[in-house]
Formats: C-alpha cells, structure tokens, sequence
C-alpha cells in the first residue's frame, strides 16, 4: 500500500468518526430539549383530596391574612389583628386594635 492510501484511508474513517460524532451530539441536544417540553406539556394532576393540620393564606408582603385548622377559622388584618374568627362556640369580629365588637350571644 502507498503512503497516499493510507493516508486517504484514515482520513475517510477521522471524517466518518467526526460524522457519527455530529450526530450523536445533535441527538442528545434534541433529546435534552425535549425533556422540558415533555414536562411543560402533560396535564396538571389535581389531587382528590388535599389534607393538612392547617391552611394559612400568605399575601404578597408574607403576611398571614387568614388560617384554617381544627378549632378555628380566622381572618386577620395587615397588623396581624385577628378581625373575624369563627370557632367551635361561635363567631366574633374585633376592630383595628384587637377589640371585640361582636360576638355570638351566649347560649
């Protein structure tokens, strides 16, 4: 075999590697982009039944605006005064400084 084959020769086999290289490479790129998508596109899952000891409503600030558990259901202000809260005995509402101005009657 001539120098000049053998030179040929290995560059046909260095440009058919770069070749399945570029194509493995090309293929794994789409296959990492479309697991994204895959995740993007599937239906949300709402759950049946959604159970906790406690809910509480966060606002924008961080603030705890209202709750949610066992005893009671309570709505508080910007100050963190509870307002409005309803319970096993009854319900109450308090003005801004936390004092009561209504409650359910006594029984």
């Amino acid at each position: 075999m001539s120098e000049t084959t053998v030179v040929d020769a290995r560059l046909d086999k260095l440009e058919q590697d770069n070749r399945r290289l570029k194509l493995t490479v090309g293929a794994l790129l789409l296959v990492m982009a479309a697991v994204p998508l895959v995740g993007a596109v599937m239906p949300e899952q709402i759950p049946e039944v959604i159970q906790a000891r406690r809910f509480e409503v966060i606002d924008g600030n961080g603030t705890l605006r209202a709750l949610v558990s066992d005893k009671t259901i309570a709505y508080l202000d910007e100050n963190h005064v509870t307002r409005a809260q309803l319970y096993a005995d009854g319900f109450f509402l308090s003005d801004e400084n936390g004092n009561v101005v209504w409650r359910t009657p006594e029984r």
